[in-house]
C-alpha cells in the first residue's frame, strides 16, 4: 500500500512520537522507540525513499536486548529539511548523534538502512568505519547509478533541467506510457516511475531528495574492500531474490566487501518473516 512519509502508519505504538530538532540549517524529524527495560544504548535505522520513518520499527527483532531505536526522516521526507543543494554528510551524521545524546542515550554503533537508507548507511560507514559495531544493509541502493540519475544529479546541465522539470512532468508521463504501450519500457519500471511522477508533490520530493543527498554515495567497490578489510565483520547485506527495485545483481558491487545473503522476496525486506530470517539465520 502506498503511504507517504507525512502519514503515520496506524499500527505505530502510541509511545512512538515524532519530534523535530534543528541543527544549524538542517532540520531532522525523528521518532524514538525504547524497550521496556532500556539499557541506555541506541541504534539508528534509516528508511526507504518516500516512506514514513515508522517503517523501521519492523527491524526491532535485529536489536540486542535493551537497545533503543532512533528513526530519522531522511532529507525532504516528512518535516525533515530538503534543499536544492547538497547537504553536508558530516553535518547530517553529527546531527543524528547529537539527537541520540540529547535523548539521554549512547549510540552503540549499530546502523541499519533499507533501500535509500541503505545507501546512506553504507556511505556513513565508509566515512567513519571505526564508529560502527554492526551495519546491516537491507536491499541497499547506492551500488549502481542508472544513466538518468547520473545526468540529472551529477551534471550541471542535468541539475538545471531537474530544477525546472515540473513543467515537463505530464509530458514525461505521456512519453513513458507510450514506451510501455510498445513494450519498450518494462512494466515494473513504468509503475515505479509513474508513482514518483504522478503528482506535483511527489515529483518535488524526488527533486529535493536527490539534490539534498547528492554527496551521500558510497565509494567504489575497490575502496569498500579496503575499508572492510581494515574493519572486518561489521558490514552485512541482504537482498530479495525477486526484487525489481533494487535488483539482486546489484550485490556484485559488494563482492569481496561483506557477507551478502539473498531471501525469497521482492523489495519487501522489512516483512516480519524476512526480518526473522535475518535475525535467526539457519
Amino acid at each position: 500500500m502506498a503511504l507517504s512519509s507525512d502519514v503515520v502508519p496506524p499500527s505505530t505504538p502510541t509511545e512512538v512520537l515524532r519530534k523535530i530538532r534543528k541543527k544549524g540549517d538542517v532540520t531532522i524529524e525523528f521518532a524514538l522507540w525504547q524497550p521496556q527495560n532500556p539499557n541506555g544504548q541506541c541504534a539508528i535505522a534509516l528508511h526507504g525513499f518516500s516512506r514514513p520513518l515508522e517503517d523501521m520499527l519492523g527491524i526491532r527483532p535485529l536489536l540486542p536486548n535493551g537497545v533503543s531505536l532512533l528513526m530519522p526522516h531522511l532529507a525532504a521526507h516528512g518535516r525533515s529539511s530538503g534543499h536544492h543543494r547538497p547537504m553536508d554528510t558530516a553535518v547530517w551524521t553529527a546531527a543524528l548523534e547529537d539527537i541520540v545524546k540529547e535523548e539521554g542515550l549512547h549510540f552503540n554503533g549499530m546502523l541499519m538502512g533499507y533501500s535509500l537508507g541503505g545507501r546512506l548507511a553504507l556511505s556513513w560507514f565508509s566515512l567513519a568505519p571505526q564508529r560502527f559495531t554492526k551495519v546491516i544493509l537491507l536491499a541497499p541502493d547506492g551500488l549502481v547509478k542508472n544513466p538518468g540519475y547520473r545526468f540529472s544529479v551529477d551534471t550541471a546541465l542535468g541539475r538545471a533541467w531537474l530544477n525546472q522539470s515540473e513543467r515537463q512532468r505530464e509530458a514525461m508521463v505521456r512519453f513513458m506510457t507510450w514506451l510501455r504501450s510498445r513494450r519498450i519500457l518494462p512494466e515494473h519500471f513504468y509503475q515505479f516511475s509513474l508513482f514518483h511522477l504522478n503528482s506535483q508533490e511527489m515529483w518535488a520530493m524526488v527533486i529535493d531528495c536527490w539534490c539534498s543527498l547528492r554527496k551521500f554515495w558510497p565509494p567504489g567497490r575497490r575502496r569498500l574492500v579496503a575499508i572492510s578489510k581494515a574493519h572486518p565483520g561489521i558490514l552485512e547485506a541482504h537482498f530479495g531474490e525477486r526484487d525489481k527495485v533494487i535488483k539482486p545483481t546489484n550485490a556484485k558491487g559488494l563482492k569481496g566487501v561483506c557477507t551478502v545473503k539473498f531471501h525469497p522476496c521482492g523489495h519487501g525486506l522489512l516483512r516480519p518473516d524476512i526480518i526473522e530470517r535475518i535475525a535467526s539465520p539457519s
